[in-house]
């Protein structure tokens, strides 16, 4: 079978992505060592799950590693070009090794890094991952750094993500590009920074989204709303589901969809709210670090070759189980012919369910 990512489009590029990189340091804690020095628990008030060390003391850990260019928009890159789409990133890098190293590694997955800004006088960001049981908690620091949109992109797909609060104008230039070029697609899976700014800083950005990845923290910081831990049975979390992408409907978004863990991830058809499954390894996940990322990629790039909806969310849940199989975002990440592999093997009746 032909590939279904050959190069369709008159540009260079077939998606372009948006956002910061970083090194993300990975520490492993030590479960066998840790004995009561680490504790699991859930937060009364919140309801979020939360990890307790020992103040003080000196933690055992089992493991560490660096991995480069990761980040939102680096792992949406490195996701891409696995699959074959011709892909850039526009980013920043400080004048470190760190930043030498992240060009090197996006050089080395095929993504153009002509865009790259090199700040001499700042450091990489640089990302601390506690990494404990399947889960792991994030330590972030965002360096200061500028970014500048290229006045010609050459692209029918942008893909903008996670950009730290010091570059928060990009926006405004990006609304300007894509009111100059109307033929160019936006896909948006906001980060931390950009939640924060709110529906109102970024309405043209919502108004101006085919695309719109979050998972349902995220959709409740969006809206402001916080109905899913009070759902009180599967009908009313449903409910409450499609609530949520209803109201990032009504911000102009084309196609939202929520995604939620182990519990796979909704989307709206004719109004109707559906749920696809994770795919089911018969492996536990190792660390789900970047899954999210790669469930976003994988779906746009078969959106943009024009895939059945199903389709898509199956090729994403695919590569999302992937990536959870290894340490850090860019391991597990698959190209066509290993998907296609493990739709070969998906279980029968895996599919969309309407809810």
């Amino acid at each position: 079978m032909a590939s279904l990512f050959k190069k369709i489009f008159n540009n260079k590029y077939d998606i372009v992505t948006i956002g910061d990189v970083a090194v993300d340091a990975f520490i492993e804690i030590n479960q066998e060592q840790v004995g009561n020095q680490v504790r699991e628990s859930i937060n009364p008030i919140t309801g979020h799950r939360e990890l307790g060390l020992a103040f003080g003391e000196k933690i055992p850990y089992k493991y560490s590693e660096e991995i480069f260019a990761v980040g939102n928009s680096g792992n949406a890159a490195v996701a891409s070009a696995r699959l074959g789409l011709s892909t850039a990133i526009i980013t920043t890098v400080g004048g470190d090794l760190n930043g030498q190293k992240a060009i090197e590694k996006l050089n080395k997955e095929h993504v153009e890094t002509s865009f790259v800004t090199v700040n001499k006088e700042s450091k990489t960001n640089y990302h601390y991952i506690l990494w404990y049981k399947a889960d792991r908690t994030i330590l972030t620091k965002h360096e200061d750094c500028d970014y500048k949109l290229p006045e010609i992109i050459n692209t029918k797909w942008i893909y903008l993500s996670s950009i730290s609060d010091h570059s928060v104008g990009v926006h405004n230039e990006l609304i300007n590009y894509l009111e100059k070029y109307t033929d160019v697609k936006l896909i948006f899976q906001p980060g931390t920074f950009q939640l924060k700014m709110g529906r109102a800083a970024l309405r043209q950005i919502y108004a101006r989204t085919d695309l719109f990845f979050c998972n349902i923290e995220e959709a409740e910081k969006l809206l402001e709303l916080e109905i899913i831990k009070t759902s009180l049975d599967t009908k009313e979390r449903s409910q409450n589901i499609k609530r949520l992408l209803l109201g990032i409907q009504a911000l102009g978004v084309s196609l939202p969809i929520i995604t939620d863990g182990p519990n796979g991830a909704y989307v709206l058809q004719e109004q109707d709210l559906y749920r696809m499954p994770i795919f089911n390894d018969i492996n536990p996940p190792l660390e789900r670090t970047g899954a999210g990322d790669a469930f976003s990629a994988t779906f746009s790039a078969c959106h943009m070759r024009g895939m059945a909806l199903e389709d898509c969310l199956k090729w994403a849940s695919i590569n999302s189980m992937s990536v959870c199989k290894y340490v850090g975002s860019h391991k597990g990440l698959l190209n066509e012919a290993q998907i296609k592999v493990y739709l070969d093997q998906a279980p029968k009746g895996w599919g969309l369910v309407k809810m």
